[in-house]
């Protein structure tokens, strides 16, 4: 039982002993991103430390700095290029350490596009406008909203006319005539008011 608590104790101070020297040695390392290929700068490129969501990036001239550890991973990653990865070594003597980190493009297949010349200008208009567009999600609430405000419109067209001829023969039946509403305020106000809403 002894021989297994010394054990313990004995890996639990290496432990703290290695995470000590690791942690009490930071290196500012310095350096440029470059492109392999074309051997110049890349800027912005994402630089994070390994196992963390630490790190930086490239300038617009691809430099950067960061302080690190002995051990410690970068990962250098951009759009268009393969990941990058460079490992800070043990035996640095110097408090900085500068870096030339070069990223090879990535290569990405796309499929084969055929491209269908049309002979005239006119030809191409009669297959633009006949061609089809697919039907959205979009489109079909559009195509509804517009159904139903034709028929709100057409109903209150029809309330209207229904109302006029109720009207009508109202006065028909009480043998009076309709009222004049040419020296009425209040529908020259309504009159105004339902002119402007229209323009």
């Amino acid at each position: 039982m002894n021989w297994r608590f010394a054990l313990v104790v004995i890996f639990v101070l290496g432990s703290v002993e290695l995470n000590a020297q690791r942690v009490g040695n930071p290196i500012l390392l310095t350096g440029v991103v470059m492109d392999a290929d074309q051997q110049k700068a890349l800027p912005y490129v994402n630089i994070q430390l390994g196992g963390t969501v630490y790190g930086t990036a490239s300038d617009s001239n691809g430099y950067f700095s960061i302080f690190i550890n002995p051990g410690d991973t970068l990962r250098f990653t951009s759009i268009g290029y393969r990941p990058a990865y460079f490992v800070m070594p043990y035996e640095v003597s110097n408090k900085r350490y500068s870096l030339i980190q070069l990223m090879w493009q990535e290569s990405i297949l796309l499929p084969e596009v055929v491209v269908f010349p049309w002979p005239t200008l006119d030809h191409f208009k009669d297959a633009f406008l006949d061609a089809e567009l697919p039907v959205t999600q979009d489109d079909i609430v559009r195509e509804f909203q517009a159904d139903v405000r034709q028929e709100v419109k057409a109903n209150q067209l029809t309330e209207y006319e229904a109302d006029q001829q109720r009207y009508q023969r109202l006065y028909e039946l009480n043998l009076i005539f309709p009222p004049n509403n040419f020296l009425n305020p209040m529908r020259w106000s309504n009159f105004i008011r339902d002119v402007g809403k229209k323009e």
